[in-house]
């Protein structure tokens, strides 16, 4: 897999339809809140995971910091929370292949019958229901051929799974890492293990001195980060330093490990001071292009936006590789992206032209 081409959202949280193309090795959405930037994260997220019978399950608990309880929970991936609303999916990538998933929820009422839930029929806890049922219906295309899978997880009305079916006949080759704006080191020990045992340990290094010129070791000692700055006895624990620096290190860490295909970055922005933005934009840049991987990343800073410009104008290789789009919902409800490539880019930078919001 070399990347997404575009993607084809209906029905999924707040969106009721977008299609975005034309994606670039690193891609940057703005938006007003709740425009749908992070919802957009989520889809990619949920077509490299789709034969993962848990994938909604984590994504969600990336929002609401737990798995879901119950039917409550599973609604919010429906638009409108209408469970008549099947959320859909469709990417093509690069490679020729496409991707399309579907989600719906059915229930057994008793037990023969499976039925899909109506808006106006959703069980209680008074129903006579036994297990609800979550399907991942997905297709992979190529050429000529389309194959059908299918990956469910069951649960009961207390949100306890009681079973889970994988996509049989189905193995996924790619991965995704997902940095939300608060979950800042969810997969750091794991990533920075594998670059160590890779023999990158000198490559992070050399980029959190970027970040702070004092750090001159970094270890993983079982499911813990160390990091060695000049003149301390000993290593400390990651968890005790700064925001700033377990941010910027996850960001590069999961950019550098050549094993994650797609990283989806929430807020880059987000407990970084503005001195580190520019550094931080060309070590994403640079680790991309080198480990051939797509990077999606959400902001609403002004400043990382501008600090972005100029290392683009720094880097003329990157200019190329560079994606920026404005989210927007439209009067009739649907959602709209507006593209820019980096002279579009630079031309709004240099003359003030606000991108994170259109007026429609």
């Amino acid at each position: 897999m070399d990347g997404f081409k575009n993607i084809e959202i209906s029905n999924f949280r707040g969106i009721r339809h977008l299609s975005i193309g034309d994606f670039a090795r690193v891609n940057v959405f703005l938006g007003h809140n709740n425009s749908g930037k992070n919802s957009i994260l989520e889809a990619l997220m949920l077509l490299m995971g789709m034969s993962n019978p848990d994938i909604v399950q984590r994504v969600n608990s990336l929002r609401i910091r737990n798995v879901f309880s119950g039917l409550g929970d599973v609604r919010y991936i429906f638009y409108n929370l209408d469970l008549n609303n099947i959320p859909e999916i469709y990417s093509e990538q690069t490679d020729g292949i496409s991707r399309r998933l579907k989600m719906n929820l059915t229930y057994t009422s008793d037990e023969n019958a499976k039925t899909d839930i109506p808006q106006t029929n959703i069980p209680t806890s008074e129903t006579k229901v036994f297990l609800n049922t979550l399907e991942m219906n997905f297709d992979v295309a190529s050429g000529e051929r389309t194959d059908s899978y299918r990956s469910i997880v069951t649960f009961n009305n207390q949100g306890v799974v009681s079973n889970r079916d994988y996509a049989k006949g189905y193995l996924e080759k790619n991965s995704a890492s997902f940095l939300s704006a608060d979950l800042m080191t969810s997969n750091l020990a794991a990533d920075l293990a594998e670059l160590i045992k890779r023999k990158k340990k000198d490559l992070i290094l050399e980029r959190l001195r970027k970040f702070d010129d004092r750090i001159n070791a970094i270890e993983v000692i079982g499911h813990e980060v160390f990091i060695g700055f000049d003149g301390m006895a000993e290593l400390l624990p990651l968890n005790i330093t700064g925001d700033g620096l377990r941010r910027y290190l996850s960001i590069v860490a999961s950019s550098a490990n050549p094993t994650n295909n797609i990283v989806l970055i929430d807020e880059i922005d987000n407990g970084l001071h503005y001195s580190a933005y520019k550094k931080l934009w060309e070590s994403i840049f640079s680790l991309a292009v080198d480990t051939n991987k797509q990077v999606f990343i959400t902001t609403h800073s002004q400043e990382t936006l501008l600090q972005l410009c100029q290392m683009l104008e720094d880097n003329a290789p990157y200019q190329d590789a560079f994606r920026l789009y404005t989210i927007e919902q439209t009067p009739k409800k649907d959602h709209q992206a507006y593209k820019y490539l980096f002279e579009e880019f630079k031309d709004a930078c240099q003359n003030d032209v606000e991108l994170r919001s259109i007026v429609l």
